[in-house]
Order: C-alpha cells, then structure tokens, then sequence
C-alpha cells in the first residue's frame, strides 16, 4: 500500500510500507501525467468514456492523441476547446468518426477527430469525406490559434495593470524607508562581488551599503528613486505599446 499526496510543482509524497521499515519519499511526475491530472474528473471522465471502445489506449492516452498538442497544459483551454467559447468563436466539439459506427467503423481514436458538433450530427451516418476531414482540421488549428491568442491577450492585460499600477506607486516607494534599505543591499553586493579577498568584500561593501542608504535617505536621494523606478515603468509601457501599436 503506498498513499501518495500532490505536492506543488509536480511532486508527490508517498508513504512506502515494507515488511520492515515505513520510509516517506518524494518524487516527479513526467509532465504528460501531470498535464492529465489537471484536467477536471469530469473532463478524464469524458476521455475514459472515448475510450472504452479503443482497445489500445486508455483515457489519458485518448487525450493525449486527439486533442492538440499546444493545449496540454492549458486544462481551461481544453475545457474551452471542447466546449466551445461564443465570445471566442470557437464551437463546442464531438468525437466524429472517420467511417461511422452504422459503416462499420471502429472507436479508435485513429478513425476520428473532434469536429464541430453541428456539422458532426447534421451528417448522420454518413461516413466523413476528405474534403470534411480537412476543414475540420483547419477549423481545430483556427480555434487553437485564437485560445492561444486570448491566453497571451489575458498574460498581457496583467501587464498594463502592472504598469498602471506601478506608476501610482513610484512615489510612495521612493519615500518608502524600503527604498534606502534596498539600494543599499544592491550597492553593497555589488561592491561585494567585485572583491576577492573577504576582509576587502565585507569592508568595502558594508561602506558602500551604508553610505547608499544614507544618500536615499535624503529628498534628493528619493528624487532619484522616484525617477529610476518611472523610468523602468515608463519602458515597461512603451513595450507594450509598441507590441500594440506598431508604428506604420
């Protein structure tokens, strides 16, 4: 019997029960495995149930060869890639047969791919034709694109809340006692490391430190602070306009 517990980043703790001795250990999951267990039960569920009728793959391995690579580690994006997402364009999706189950076809995941569902049940049991199998590849790789794309849109829209948000607080930083206290950690490890005997990186960096915090301490020293921490929020900014608004 060996219980086992997620830890974050992908460890797992175990309990291992031998006939004499109880020892803990630690160890990682490959990322595949791990890309599983984050979809919801709901959604292993689903892929258990695509797979019972595939006598080579189990649920996990279902997943892993019909939906897109690019959305492994992205369960929301799984989640909207099937279900589908109006505000999006993406369209809610069922497993469709290559040659369909009244032709004989099989439940493999080698005779089929996800397919908009309307298109899916409009066609019956017809089986699928080149001409479909291609366009609901091409619609698969569109609707990957925009996920991916209202990821990146989201990751960046945190972006310009950092900045909008670091621009209110230049100033309370810079009168901030944290301030004096950081810039003269940084002077004093950087003193630090350009020695190489101890007695001149202790005594040169804790000067440097101390006279660092000191000249902080005083209003030009926070003028200072208050101009070098806008001007890398001002570059922040202008980074992401240009990404946004490229000059024509």
């Amino acid at each position: 019997m060996t219980p086992v517990s997620p830890l974050p980043g992908g460890f797992f703790t175990g309990v291992l029960f031998g006939p004499t001795a109880l020892t803990t250990s630690t160890f990682s999951l490959p990322q595949n495995d791990l890309n599983w267990l984050n979809l919801s039960q709901e959604r292993r569920d689903y892929f258990h149930h695509l797979a019972a009728g595939d006598s080579s793959r189990n649920g996990q391995e279902f997943f892993e060869d019909t939906v897109p690579q690019e959305l492994h580690s992205h369960p929301d994006l799984v989640d909207k890639y099937l279900d589908g997402d109006a505000d999006l364009g993406v369209s809610d999706k069922d497993w469709s047969h290559d040659v369909s189950r009244d032709n004989g076809g099989s439940d493999s995941a080698d005779n089929g791919r996800f397919e908009d569902s309307s298109t899916n049940r409009s066609r019956g049991a017809d089986n699928t034709t080149e001409q479909e199998v291609f366009e609901a590849d091409v619609e698969s790789d569109e609707d990957v694109r925009t996920l991916l794309e209202s990821a990146n849109d989201v990751a960046e829209a945190s972006s310009w809340a950092f900045v909008a948000e670091g621009a209110a607080s230049v100033g309370e930083f810079a009168l901030d006692a944290f301030a004096p206290l950081v810039g003269g950690g940084v002077a004093a490890k950087a003193v630090y490391d350009h020695f190489e005997e101890p007695k001149d990186k202790w005594g040169w960096g804790s000067l440097a430190g101390g006279l660092t915090a000191a000249v902080l301490c005083t209003p030009p020293g926070q003028l200072c602070v208050a101009g070098y921490v806008g001007y890398r929020v001002l570059k922040r900014g202008s980074n992401l306009v240009k990404k946004h608004f490229p000059a024509s």
